[in-house]
């Protein structure tokens, strides 16, 4: 992301777990991986939401993702019910890599304080230096 950030400025994002969400209003929230993430954990070849009505607590999964290097747990930063899951990328994960801002968003969650939710999280500009410090470290 060499002088540039390569996400929509319309989400909240979480840097240190790749993340995005998309306040949907109400206390909803859709959750993504960032195309930074997408390519960090490479193609991915497996994608298990957590089921709609499924609870998460803050640092506990929403989603488990699987490519060719790594297995792992996609984390929710705050706490929250998962209220819809993303199908599509079960059958075909990839639309996570190739499209992770639109097609391939994972669930969307309703928040259990959505305001904590908002100030918990970075945006527009904030967004970009978080990611661009950490591209940058040492």
């Amino acid at each position: 992301m060499a002088g540039t950030c390569d996400f929509p400025a319309d989400r909240f994002y979480d840097s240190g777990r790749h993340m995005w969400f998309r306040d949907e209003g109400q206390g909803r929230f859709r959750v993504g991986i960032t195309a930074q993430g997408a390519r960090t954990v490479g193609d991915l070849v497996a994608f298990m939401p957590k089921r709609v009505g499924g609870r998460a607590e803050a640092g506990r999964s929403i989603a488990t993702v699987e490519s060719g290097k790594w297995v792992g747990a996609v984390r929710l930063p705050f706490a929250g019910e998962v209220v819809e899951a993303n199908e599509a990328p079960i059958d075909r994960p990839d639309l996570i890599n190739r499209d992770p801002f639109g097609a391939g968003w994972m669930v969307v969650v309703l928040a259990d304080d959505p305001d904590a939710t908002r100030t918990l999280l970075a945006s527009g500009t904030a967004a970009c230096d978080e990611f661009q410090a950490r591209d940058n470290a040492p």
